[in-house]
């Protein structure tokens, strides 16, 4: 008896290191060609990701985000770019290597919660590879490294916490509440439009212990909630309240953004929500089947129902009250793309999941698609047109030159959001409006008007306009660049020489 539970237990640890092992595989194969963060890639161009790794870089050099470097996403998102950056600041592998990690959590989590809707470990395989080519393959991708997209295995795992639970018909464990108040502070302390889920799945959970007579656990499932809540927020705040950065944090991170940046939808034409999201097929189609399949069978499934329904609902809203829609946030959505895999093997009747044919043809299709997964990213993947592109063909790589023969390194990104030549020449802002961000305040407008007047920087980087009344500033050289399907034009200012005058 004890040797044949060892051996149930090493063939489960077996299957569990197979499909981390797949989801991992998977992961790499797809964002090497995908990513713009991809060591294929010369950089990432992207302004949101070279914000997030300056940010990322100051922290590794002791400098503390809002305090002496603005930003507007949460503490979370950079630390784990500092995370990337202690990994590697002179390249983007540190954060691909993050990157991949994470999606490698989403897809063993999804993968996990397709096997547990559906009852197969077939549908595991399935959905890791579905999701794993269809998601870097959409839109809303980008080009690699959103908030969004390393977010995705958090909302993976309090959509799997939430649903084993409901499946199983009994509370929450202790575990499984505390790790539902952790995600809960995650979202709140990376991007709070991230809540939404959470606010959904909290009403859903409440319904259910409501109506299944659990009344009486649901006070001790809050407080194992606000245990795990507490944990990751106390965390944040003893960090900034070290750094004396507290009030920095709050006046960036909730009242700047409140109060000012959803009033300024700086520019571009974006698809409203639903388009948005139907541009996205490749994990919307899975995404929808699968709610409409928990709507069909909701006599027997109605918890699960009130969860993906009003967590969905709740992101949705969250994520677009703010009347912004850039094209990556709805990739948060393909969150509920497991539930589509799920059901896909849940329809197949038991007969035939069972016989030995149709799980090698389901585990071959699976193998064909890892294989093929990166040859379709490199046809379909909008990032593509980068990859191995020169260095030298890049303005950032080209200022850097000029950049690193100087004295004084120190640089100023003006008037657009951070280009990525920082990083490009190795150097860290010296100034704490590194940038100009999207929330127009006044006094980001007179920090930087102030530092180009008083020629605070030995270098100015300028995009698509030149430096007006540049006043102790020369052009010293421009260089353009495709970026999002534009031409775009850059200008480098060097500060003019002091002209030194002997006494009479």
């Amino acid at each position: 008896m004890k040797e044949k539970t060892m051996n149930s237990l090493k063939t489960r640890r077996a299957g569990i290191a197979g499909r981390i092992a797949l989801a991992g595989l998977i992961s790499v194969a797809v964002l090497l060609v995908c990513s713009k963060n991809s060591p294929l890639y010369p950089m990432n161009d992207w302004v949101d990701v070279n914000c997030f790794f300056t940010v990322g870089r100051g922290m590794r050099h002791g400098l503390t985000p809002y305090l002496d470097l603005y930003e507007q996403k949460g503490p979370l998102l950079y630390a784990a770019y500092a995370l990337a950056a202690w990994i590697s600041e002179t390249s983007f592998i540190g954060v691909f290597i993050v990157e991949a990690a994470c999606f490698a959590t989403f897809l063993y989590i999804s993968g996990r919660t397709a096997e547990m809707l559906s009852g197969t470990s077939a549908a595991f395989g399935w959905a890791a590879a579905g999701l794993g080519i269809g998601v870097p393959l959409s839109p809303a991708f980008s080009h690699g490294g959103s908030a969004e997209e390393l977010f995705l295995p958090v909302f993976a795992l309090a959509i799997y916490l939430t649903l084993k639970a409901m499946k199983e018909r009994k509370p929450l464990t202790a575990r499984q509440a505390f790790g539902l108040g952790a995600c809960g502070a995650a979202a709140l302390w990376t991007k709070y439009t991230f809540c939404g889920l959470f606010a959904g799945l909290a009403l859903a959970v409440t319904v259910w212990y409501i109506a299944d007579f659990h009344g009486k656990h649901l006070g001790k499932a809050v407080l194992q909630a606000m245990a795990g809540a507490g944990a990751v927020t106390a965390a944040v705040l003893i960090r900034y309240a070290v750094a004396g950065a507290l009030p920095a944090l709050w006046q960036a991170y909730f009242t700047d953004n409140l109060t000012r940046y959803s009033q300024n939808i700086r520019s571009g034409n974006y698809d409203l929500p639903l388009p948005n999201l139907l541009n996205n097929l490749s994990w919307f189609i899975p995404a929808a089947a699968g709610l409409l399949w928990l709507l069909c069978t909701v006599r027997k499934r109605w918890r699960e129902v009130a969860a993906c329904v009003l967590g969905a609902v709740g992101l949705f809203i969250f994520t677009y009250a703010s009347g912004r829609r850039y094209p990556y946030y709805a990739i948060v959505m393909a969150t509920f793309g497991a539930i589509g895999f799920g059901a896909l093997f849940a329809v197949i009747p038991g007969k035939i999941r069972d016989r030995r044919a149709f799980r090698y043809v389901a585990a071959g299709i699976v193998a064909l698609a890892v294989c093929l997964g990166p040859l379709a990213a490199y046809h379909w993947s909008g990032n593509v047109y980068l990859l191995g592109k020169e260095k030298s063909e890049m303005p950032q790589y080209r200022f850097a030159e000029t950049i690193r023969e100087a004295e004084d390194t120190s640089l100023l990104n003006y008037g657009f959001l951070d280009g990525g030549f920082y990083y490009a020449a190795e150097s860290l802002p010296v100034t704490r409006w590194f940038c100009t961000l999207n929330n127009d305040l006044p006094e980001m407008k007179q920090a930087l008007k102030a530092a180009v007047d008083n020629g605070e920087t030995e270098f100015i980087v300028t995009r698509q306009q030149k430096l007006k009344n540049a006043g102790r500033y020369e052009l010293a050289d421009q260089a353009e660049m495709v970026f999002e399907g534009r031409k775009w034009t850059y200008y480098l200012y060097r500060r003019k020489a002091v002209q030194e005058t002997s006494p009479p």
